[in-house]
């Protein structure tokens, strides 16, 4: 019997999982399909209940095995991930990776000295944005609505292979101001990036 066939004689429309066992009960049934189908119809013997529970306990059964298998591949990726983890971990110490500023910017070290005091405003301050676009524009002739005062850079790492890498860190350059001819300011024009230490422009390179 076709499942069409069943349809059409019950008006029920069952699963490809339920008609798989339906058709296992036709197989073994004394009678034709018309007559196979009536006694569904009417659960003849509990014939309907056989076929659903069955269908269902063959489905749990399904779902056990099927997440029995999930489980144990969860096991082995939570495995490789920890080996992964490991290994990283090593890689990570051989590479030796250590924060690095470009020679040919100023150097963080440099700036930590000078902005040691600036929190308290002892001997340095952080300039306000409007104060540190004034001076530049003062001192450099650059023309204020095309400059941005950066507050903060990128940092970056170098390993003993020499090779670069930006971590997810930014580090505190904000513009600090203590003498005439001894302060730092970062800042871009919409075309160059730029640096500022102790009254010599310099180009920033990022």
């Amino acid at each position: 019997m076709e499942i069409r066939e069943f349809e059409q004689r019950t008006g029920y429309f069952p699963s490809l999982e339920e008609y798989r066992m339906i058709e296992n009960y036709y197989i073994d049934f004394a009678g034709d399909k018309d007559a196979f189908c009536k006694a569904y119809k009417k659960n003849e013997g509990g014939l309907a209940e056989k076929i659903q529970r069955e269908t269902n306990d063959q489905r749990i059964s399904a779902l056990v095995k099927t997440n029995g298998i999930m489980e144990q591949f969860k096991n082995t990726i939570d495995k490789m991930e920890d080996q992964i983890a490991k290994l990283e971990a090593r890689i990570e110490q051989e590479q030796e990776w250590k924060p690095y500023t470009s020679e040919r910017n100023v150097a963080q070290a440099d700036y930590e000295e000078l902005a040691k005091d600036a929190e308290c405003g002892r001997t340095s301050h952080y300039m306000t944005d409007a104060d540190a676009i004034a001076w530049i524009c003062d001192e450099f002739d650059f023309d204020p609505c095309k400059v941005t005062i950066i507050h903060e850079i990128n940092e970056y790492e170098i390993n003993r292979h020499q090779r670069l890498r930006k971590t997810n860190k930014k580090i505190d350059r904000r513009p600090v101001y203590c003498a005439t001819d001894y302060h730092y300011i970062r800042f871009n024009t919409r075309r160059n990036y730029y640096e500022i230490l102790n009254g010599e422009l310099r180009p920033f390179f990022d």
